[in-house]
Order: structure tokens, then C-alpha cells, then sequence
């Protein structure tokens, strides 16, 4: 149905795909997947339209084409859902659905808007939604999926999803891969890119692998596992994604949360953290893992609390009060708040450390490069781009430098909310490794996530959050993915599920 064939894009010095070929056929789910920096997003916007300067031969049912705007190519049948939502947040879910104005009449009421919308919202799954009431009324997962219906709205025969659970607990993320399956058994052709392997396997038909802007054969997912599926991706094999685990020695902690009562959860929340342990904090989104990892770095509210660290007691009620107590808090949205995207990699690197490399409040640029590049080169990040402005970087490598940058202040305690979202596997393996150095230099690392696996590979021991609240703790020889996520969603079961003693 829609086939490219040696496509080439460069931009600079940068080739970003190489004969790169690709194809899916009707009511395919095709995965395409891909290290960061592979080419993946390049030949999503050729394929949707944002994207002209390319070379070679795009074909739609046999027939040439060529899309100079994403106008152009929704007409033709392709429409895209990005990762970030371009929803308008207190517009009503069906005023959002026909935005553009499509498959309406000029003029309009609500109730007709609403009526109208019932259907798509049917196909993705949503049919119990009212139609009329605000999008920000909704949760994430369900927000993504009003951008589908919205899409769906144009009619479109090829559907490409960019990321659609990066963002997403677990239970809303099985929303999602349900609506794909749907979808493609209705008929529609899907190009799904995902860092989840798992979904890959879950729902795609066939997968298209892009390595250093070269595209592989496509391969049924039947004939491949996640091993296999890693070595081609990587182009080396993946031996271990989680480090070893060394064996720890617990008697002082290194950090006391006590009653810390986040803004936006509903009771306070009390654990320990040790040297040289990483502790992870399991939950879905909204469960206040998050929340807690902020309000100790200083990054928002609370109502009441304090934590004990280094021999005091206090509550930072900034950032800079954090980092002058040597607590480092990176945030999960790197691109709000990790990272100054305009500026470049060596000022991100040194931004936590003013102090260090400044003067009489000017800045001290032989000591900010040397800083700058040791960060770089703890963190794999090629020194040679220290004048490359952030924003630039894939995924992965922005990841890296927003946990890099902390190094700058030598913290005894490092948060991290979300710590691989958006990386592709090779950079996880990276951060993992590194997050695990750090915790064998002594420090002590908490992170919050909503990826089983990474919770349960990484993490020494595991505090679990349900709906603004602190649920239990896990051992790590009790730690298994269905008891981490028994506790996650579905914690308080009824009365008659509950066994006799």
C-alpha cells in the first residue's frame, strides 16, 4: 500500500537516513524501532508530510507521491499522533475532534459536535466518555486517545503512532495497544514507533529496524525475540540491561523522608534511603511517586514535613536550596525542565554549578570546558559537541546530559523522575549503568517510574504508590513484576476477594 524506496536525508554534515527503504500493507501493524538518533523521526515527518527535502521514490497504492505539508499528506489518507499532545486542554473532547473544521457543517451546536463525535470516540475505545466535557477533565492515557479519535475523524487509511505510551501507567497503555489492535482489525494501516519492545511484540504484525539512518528488511515479530531484536537494533548483542546488583549493608540512613506531604497527594509519605542503595518508587501516573522526588528537591510544594539529611533537618523550598545541600532532582520532562534546549551541551553540563566556574560573577570559560567535557565523558557524550545546542541531541543523548549535568554539584543524594523515558535500549543499558555507579560511589539514588521492568531490574528495594498514597515497600528477594504491580493497581481488593485467614 505505501512503500519508499531508498530514501536519503541529510541536513549538514548529518545523513540521517541512507537508502533507507519501507513499506506496510492494509491492515498492517508495522513497528518501526530504532536507537536514538537512528532515523526514525526523519522518515515519520517524510512519510506525514512535515518533511519535502528528501531523495529517492515514495509510492501510495503503486502511485508516485510527494507531500510538501502535512495538510497534503492527511488528504491523501495519512495522518500522525506526536508524542506531545496538541490537544486544547478547556475545549470540550468533541469540539477537539472536528478542530479542523472536517465532516462538520459551518455551523454547529454542541449537542450536534457531541453526537458526531460518539463514534470515533466507539473506535479508540472511549464510548463511555461524555463528548461535551473538557479534555483536561480526562486522564493522560485518556487524552491520548482523544488525539487518535481526532484523527480518526479525517478518515485516514494509514495511522501513524509516534510514542503513544511514553507517558502512560501501565493500565493506560494496555488502553492504548486494545485500541490498536482494533484499529487494525477495522481496516486501518498502523506505523507504530515505540523504545517498548514489549509492546512491540504485543501488537505489530511485522517490525523495520533503523540503524544509523539504514533501514533493515522487515521481519515478522513471530520470528524474532527481544534478544535478537536488541543485536539488530544495536548492531552488537546486548549482554546485560540491568547492572548487577552488589550486596548492601543497611544501618544509617543517608536520607529520612518524614511526613512529607506533597501539594498533590492525599496523606504524607515516610521511607529511608541508604548509601550505595538505589530505591525505587513504583506507581502510575498521578500515584505521587513523582510528587515526593520533587518536593525533596524543592521543585514544588507541600503541605507539611521535613527530611532528614547530612545531620539536619529541613525542607528545601527551592531548587537552589537543594543543590546548595548537594541533593540533585531531575525532573521528567527534560525538554520543560532538564535541559536550557537552546543553549548549548557545554552550558547544560555546568548550569547546576555556577558557583565552580565563575568569578566575581563572570564566567571562567577554561574552567567551564574542562568541567563541562569530564561530565561529558562520564556520561558517553561526544565531547566534540560541546558548542551543539541541546535541543539538536536525540532523545537518549538529551537524557544523558539532563542526569550528567548533576554531576557538576558532586550530590550525595540523586532523584530521578522517569529515568529512560523517550531512550532508546542502548541508552537505557548507559543510564542504568551509571545510575548504578553512583550508587557504589555511596550515594543514594531514588528514582520514581512507571516501567515495571525498570523497577523491578534496577531497583535494590521498592516503595510502592496507589492514587496519592504510600502503599508498602518490597524486598528485593520478594520483588517480582505481578507483585510490584498488584500493589500499583489494585491494592485494596474487595471484601469477598479477600481469603479467610
Amino acid at each position: 500500500m505505501l512503500t519508499l524506496s531508498s530514501i536519503n536525508r541529510s541536513f549538514g554534515a548529518i545523513q540521517a537516513l541512507k537508502d533507507a527503504d519501507f513499506e506496510i500493507g492494509e491492515a498492517e501493524v508495522m513497528g518501526l524501532v530504532g536507537e536514538n538518533g537512528a532515523g526514525k523521526s526523519t522518515l515519520v515527518k517524510i512519510i506525514s508530510g512535515f518533511d519535502d527535502g528528501y531523495s529517492g521514490e515514495f509510492m501510495m497504492d503503486g502511485i508516485p507521491v510527494r507531500f510538501s505539508s502535512p495538510s497534503r499528506a492527511e488528504r491523501a489518507g495519512i495522518a500522525i499522533a506526536q508524542q506531545e499532545l496538541s490537544l486544547i486542554p478547556a475545549m470540550s473532547v468533541a469540539e477537539n475532534i472536528f478542530l479542523a473544521g472536517d465532516q462538520v457543517p459551518l455551523m454547529a451546536t454542541k449537542n450536534a459536535l457531541s453526537k458526531r463525535a460518539r463514534p470515533y470516540l466507539a473506535e479508540v475505545g472511549l464510548d463511555a466518555v461524555d463528548p461535551s466535557i473538557a479534555v483536561n477533565r480526562l486522564s493522560v492515557g485518556e487524552q491520548q486517545l482523544v488525539e487518535v479519535a481526532r484523527l480518526l475523524a479525517h478518515e485516514p487509511r494509514v495511522l501513524i503512532l509516534d510514542e503513544p505510551t511514553a507517558a502512560l501507567g501501565e493500565s493506560d497503555s494496555m488502553r492504548i495497544l486494545a485500541m490498536v489492535e482494533r484499529l487494525a482489525a477495522s481496516g486501518k494501516s498502523i506505523i507504530y514507533v515505540s523504545h517498548r519492545l514489549d509492546e512491540i511484540f504485543k501488537v505489530c504484525h511485522r517490525v523495520t529496524v533503523l540503524r544509523d539512518g539504514m533501514s533493515q528488511k522487515a521481519r515478522r515479530a513471530s520470528e524474532l525475540d527481544v534478544h535478537s531484536l536488541v543485536e539488530s537494533m544495536l548492531g552488537r548483542e546486548l549482554h546485560n540491561m540491568f547492572p548487577e546488583r552488589a550486596s548492601l549493608k543497611r544501618d544509617e540512613p543517608l536520607l529520612r523522608v518524614n511526613g512529607v506531604w506533597p501539594d498533590a497527594t492525599v496523606e504524607p509519605f515516610n521511607f529511608e534511603a541508604y548509601p550505595g542503595e538505589i530505591l525505587g518508587l513504583a506507581g502510575q501516573l498521578g500515584s505521587g511517586s513523582g510528587d515526593v522526588l520533587a518536593a525533596i528537591g524543592g521543585a514544588s510544594g507541600t503541605r507539611d514535613g521535613k527530611i532528614t539529611f547530612d545531620g539536619r533537618d529541613f525542607m528545601p523550598r527551592s531548587p537552589k536550596e537543594a543543590i546548595a545541600a548537594g541533593i540533585a532532582y531531575c525532573s521528567d520532562d527534560r525538554k520543560l525542565d532538564g535541559l536550557f534546549l537552546g543553549r548549548p551541551i557545554k552550558e547544560n553540563l555546568t548550569s547546576p554549578a555556577l558557583n565552580k566556574i565563575s568569578a566575581f560573577g563572570f564566567l571562567q570559560h577554561g574552567i567551564e570546558r574542562g568541567l563541562a567535557s569530564l561530565n561529558a565523558e562520564k556520561f558517553t557524550v561526544d565531547v566534540s559537541r560541546m558548542r551543539t545546542e541541546a535541543g539538536l541531541l536525540s532523545g537518549g543523548n538529551q537524557q544523558k546530559v539532563a542526569l550528567g549535568k548533576w554531576l557538576a554539584i558532586e550530590p550525595k543524594v540523586i532523584l530521578v523522575n522517569e529515568p529512560t523515558r523517550g531512550v532508546d535500549v542502548g541508552a537505557r543499558a548507559e543510564i542504568y549503568r551509571k545510575l548504578r555507579e553512583f550508587a557504589d560511589e555511596g550515594k543514594a539514588v531514588v528514582f520514581a517510574s512507571t516501567d515495571i521492568q525498570e523497577i523491578t531490574g534496577l531497583a535494590d528495594r521498592v516503595i510502592t504508590f496507589y492514587r496519592g498514597m504510600q502503599i508498602g515497600e518490597i524486598a528485593m528477594d520478594s520483588m517480582s513484576a505481578a507483585t510490584v504491580l498488584e500493589q500499583i493497581t489494585h491494592p485494596f481488593p474487595p471484601a469477598a476477594e479477600v481469603a479467610e485467614p
